[in-house]
């Protein structure tokens, strides 16, 4: 038999290329497998996450039973800010005391807020899920958060119950209680509880206190382009708001009615004579709720030192008495209000008085119109303060042995700054040569500050100024630890009114630095007092230091830059003007009183009232009528010269 192998068969040899390819196949299909299996593994958990959201959602068992028209009641028993005497200064939440009945509130409003902020209302268990779909997809094509998907009950249940943090458990938590509110009241119970507590901007909550405010008449007496502009605040009350522009709360409000004709809530007819109407609102709203940035102040100090809730604050029937003397206020208050301003409003203003022997807070206005700019300047915008910060550098150079007479030379010089010449020049162009300490105060003399700064050292004058109160930068890229920063006031931060106050208190309290303080006692409804203020003191410099900057200062009044703050009685202070005269400060004191005036506009653009410069002189002008009204019921008194 012959050793060679035999030659398969033809179609052995034909269908074997066949076999190899389904082979092949096979191989894949094994391969796939696994890869299918983790996709069917991956769409099983994602549904079973969805079914137990769902079943969260719809049955959650950490939401505790609660009973919604207590917590309303409850949010309607405001907390009372009171002053010094015991005098309310205001209360808290007031707009939510105007409830109304949901018969009093038009049916129109309740179609136009149904149809713009949640058409399936009557029809939903208080979350629409296919709206959360819907508004999850067009956000997504969108790239970015266009629509929320909140329904009504959604809305009620965050602003009550919650915060208003973006996040998915945040979200989720505001759902169940969407569900649990729903399945407990009827939907116009829901509908009357949100039309009561939603908000229409300005500080105002509520559709009855929105009706007063913008329209001055109660809501059942508004009419159907009125009506509409209040439905259309909700997505955006400061945005829409017609004090704020009216042109564009007039095409929010036809867009309004628009969308009523659409749903057929509204006839043509009436669409068209709504639309052709004039937007009409009050004429000069409220221009400042007496004390209010106090409150905020107040609110954010509790806050933070006792960790309490807003709500408690605000709505937990706390009697909070405060350091605040309401008739000062309102002289702080009137006096904002007067300053030069242009139609816009601006520039803006804030001031603050304090007590210097105690750090007592006696009048804060954190700028002309809380309505239209709640935010307090006083402590929360921090500027430039200019030649303010050399009554500190003087008090440094007195600590270290200077006194008022001693001769500084006033002359051009040239200090070398990271290897490049900087030649600081006096406002006025002019160098006096020798001139006594005394006098370089009275006339801001730049050269003579910049000199001491060099002299005395950069870290001594550092330390010092912080030791007053003043917070500096102390390292980074850009610091204060350098000579045109702590002569000249252009800080790298800058600061606030309240810390500018607290530096000075050490020159008007013989060295002694006493720390602001707003709230003296807090007593809840039965009068059992929960917490109580303290006065926090520190002497940081000598007593004779202070007087003698102080003499410096009162010759600032009576013969140098701040003439014009003058208020017929004892007083020290110094003007303050930023780089490219952007804020404008005049601060000083008197035995009684210290306070800090400042002008400013929001942008950081240069000082101007319909062609006329505002300055320094400006601010210390106002300041000085300030003292004067605000201690006419004190007699007039000598500084203390006696040192301890």
């Amino acid at each position: 038999m012959s050793s060679r192998r035999r030659r398969p068969p033809i179609a052995r040899v034909i269908q074997a290329p066949g076999r190899r390819i389904r082979r092949r196949k096979k191989n894949n299909r094994q391969q796939q497998r696994p890869l299918y299996s983790f996709f069917r593994w991956v769409v099983t958990f994602l549904i079973i996450i969805v079914l137990a959201l769902t079943v969260l959602v719809l049955f959650n068992p950490f939401i505790a039973d609660f009973d919604l028209e207590e917590l309303l009641a409850e949010s309607r028993r405001a907390s009372v800010i009171l002053d010094r005497n015991g005098e309310t200064v205001l209360t808290l939440n007031p707009s939510r005391v105007i409830w109304v009945s949901l018969e009093r509130i038009p049916f129109l409003l309740r179609q136009a807020i149904v149809v713009l902020e949640d058409r399936q209302f009557y029809e939903h268990q208080g979350v629409n899920f296919r709206g959360i779909l819907r508004a999850f997809l067009q956000n997504i094509r969108s790239g970015c958060a266009a629509q929320g998907g909140s329904t009504i009950t959604q809305q009620l249940a965050k602003n009550i119950f919650l915060t208003n943090e973006k996040t998915i458990s945040r979200k989720l938590v505001e759902a169940g209680y969407a569900v649990r509110i729903d399945q407990k009241y009827t939907k116009d119970q829901i509908l009357e509880y949100y039309l009561n507590q939603i908000y229409f901007g300005h500080g105002i909550y509520g559709v009855e206190a929105a009706s007063r405010f913008y329209f001055d008449r109660h809501v059942w007496e508004l009419q159907l382009g009125e009506l509409a502009m209040l439905a259309g605040l909700i997505r955006g009350p400061e945005h829409y708001s017609p004090f704020r522009n009216l042109e564009i709360a007039t095409e929010r409000r036809n867009l309004v009615m628009g969308k009523l004709r659409q749903e057929q809530v509204i006839t043509e007819e009436e669409y068209r004579r709504g639309i052709s109407e004039r937007l009409r609102v009050k004429v000069k709203p409220e221009n400042i709720v007496s004390g209010s940035y106090f409150a905020d102040y107040v609110q954010e100090f509790l806050e933070e030192e006792y960790n309490w809730p807003v709500e408690f604050i605000r709505a937990g029937g706390l009697r909070i008495h405060t350091t605040l003397d309401l008739y000062i206020q309102k002289v702080a208050e009137e006096i904002i209000a007067s300053l030069p301003a242009n139609e816009e409003g601006s520039p803006q203003a804030a001031l603050v008085a304090l007590d210097p022997h105690t750090g007592e807070i006696r009048a804060l206005v954190g700028g002309r119109n809380y309505r239209f700019s709640p935010i307090n300047r006083v402590s929360k915008v921090y500027r430039q303060i200019g030649s303010a910060i050399k009554p500190l550098v003087f008090a440094a150079a007195v600590e270290s042995g200077f006194t008022p007479e001693t001769p500084v030379l006033d002359e051009l010089a040239v200090y070398m700054i990271n290897g490049r010449p900087w030649r600081p020049r006096n406002f006025d162009d002019q160098y006096r040569g020798y001139i006594p300490l005394r006098q370089a105060l009275e006339e801001s003399v730049n050269t003579v500050s910049v000199r001491l700064v060099h002299e005395l050292g950069i870290k001594q004058v550092f330390s010092f100024i912080e030791r007053m109160g003043l917070p500096l930068v102390a390292s980074g890229v850009r610091n204060d630890q350098a000579l045109a920063p702590l002569a000249l006031g252009g800080l790298t931060k800058g600061v606030n009114l309240l810390e500018l106050a607290r530096s000075f208190t050490p020159l008007a309290n013989q060295g002694v630095k006493s720390m602001p303080l707003a709230v003296l006692r807090v007593e809840d409804s039965v009068g059992r007092v929960l917490r109580r203020g303290r006065i926090i003191q520190e002497q940081v410099i000598q007593p004779i230091t202070a007087l003698m900057v102080t003499d410096m200062m009162k010759g600032v009044i009576t013969r140098g830059t701040g003439r014009r703050a003058n208020p017929g009685r004892p007083a020290a202070g110094k003007t303050g003007t930023s780089d490219k005269n952007t804020d404008a400060w005049f601060i000083g004191y008197t035995p009684e009183l210290l306070a800090v005036l400042w002008i400013g506009n929001d942008d950081r653009s240069p000082l101007h009232v319909n062609g006329q410069v505002i300055s320094s002189g400006t601010a210390a002008q106002y300041w000085g009528e300030f003292i004067k009204r605000a201690l006419i019921r004190n007699p007039v008194t000598e500084f203390n010269t006696a040192t301890r």
